[in-house]
């Protein structure tokens, strides 16, 4: 605190210059811009040792050196703002970049949208005022919508490519040739074994994925001997009926000779996991009463399968099959 002798032997004009210098001291402490919480606590701490000062001084010349000493120390503390500030607005112009150069990537540099996003966010480095800001800004906005509705427009034309190969592939194996001269199978109403050839020829020639599935119905010939062939065919008939109701109907299936059946399957799984699903068909409970003879006979059926992708040359499938069902390849077998 000023000193009573001091204050007495002060002038008016000094004690003018006091409040002055005192006015100045306060206002410049409580009125500055607070960008930077620890810069603000130092220059806070700055202005609080002038005042601790200005409280011993009473002469003009100390007083107008306080006055000068302020206005130094409030130059510096904007100083540091101001260079804060660019480096601010450096980090935000990297951020804009950062963003502009991923969005591009994400929908191409070749689109409209994407080019004028580029040019923006090279003009962000040299806008010099609050209004070339906001003009900019009004124009990312705009090029942000039209860049958006680009990428979303992208991504519907992809969705209906991918909706396109789907059904393409989906209806793979419903186009597998099945049509031969031949009639139909009596028993299961299904194709025969020139058909199942001629599909199998046709899907080799074309690269096209199939796995084949021969399967044997066991017990037939010993039930044909015991009860007669019409329980046998039924056997065979209850057989194929299972099977179509748990296959795809992508799935083609044909009489191949005696018990045997085969199924063209068009999968994408690997072989391991079609090899699984076909197990979990074949175990499945699966009986049928017959009457004969005036009585009642509950038959089991049950069958063996054998699972391969199907690969050129036709002639080393058609083997794999004949060695599995127990019968000579048939004649004219493509190579």
């Amino acid at each position: 605190m000023l000193s009573l002798k001091n204050f007495l032997n002060a002038s008016e004009s000094e004690v003018a210059l006091r409040k002055v210098v005192s006015l100045l001291i306060e206002k410049i402490g409580s009125a500055a811009v607070k960008a930077d919480g620890k810069e603000h606590a130092d220059f806070c701490i700055e202005m609080n040792d002038l005042r601790d000062r200005l409280a011993a001084e009473v002469s003009s010349e100390n007083l107008l050196i306080m006055a000068g000493s302020t206005v130094q120390t409030m130059e510096n503390y904007n100083l540091r703002m101001s260079t804060l500030i660019r480096k601010q607005a450096a980090e935000l112009q990297s951020v804009i970049g950062m963003v502009t150069e991923t969005a591009v990537k994400i929908g191409g540099e070749a689109t409209r949208s994407a080019q004028r996003l580029q040019e923006i966010g090279n003009h962000f480095e040299k806008a010099g005022s609050l209004d070339d800001l906001k003009a900019l800004k009004a124009h990312l906005g705009e090029c942000l919508n039209s860049f958006r509705e680009e990428v979303e427009r992208q991504k519907r034309e992809s969705d209906s490519a991918i909706q396109s190969l789907q059904r393409q592939v989906g209806q793979t194996a419903a186009e597998i040739p099945v049509t031969s001269n031949d009639p139909p199978d009596p028993i299961t109403g299904l194709p025969c074994r020139p058909s199942a050839l001629q599909a199998m020829q046709a899907a080799a020639e074309t690269g096209m994925r199939l796995y084949v599935v021969a399967m044997v119905v066991k017990g037939v010939q010993s039930v044909n001997t015991r009860f007669g062939f019409e329980v046998g065919d039924r056997m065979l008939l209850t057989f194929k009926d299972n099977l179509q109701r748990h296959l795809s109907r992508k799935d083609k299936l044909f009489r191949w000779e005696g018990p045997a059946i085969i199924a063209l399957m068009d999968r994408p799984e690997p072989v391991g996991q079609v090899r699984t699903q076909i197990r979990r068909i074949l175990d499945g409970r699966l009986e049928q009463n017959f009457t004969v003879d005036g009585r009642s006979v509950l038959i089991p059926i049950h069958a063996d399968f054998l699972i391969f992708p199907l690969m050129p040359p036709m002639s080393q499938a058609v083997r794999q099959i004949q060695k599995f069902v127990g019968g000579p390849a048939p004649v004219n077998t493509a190579a």
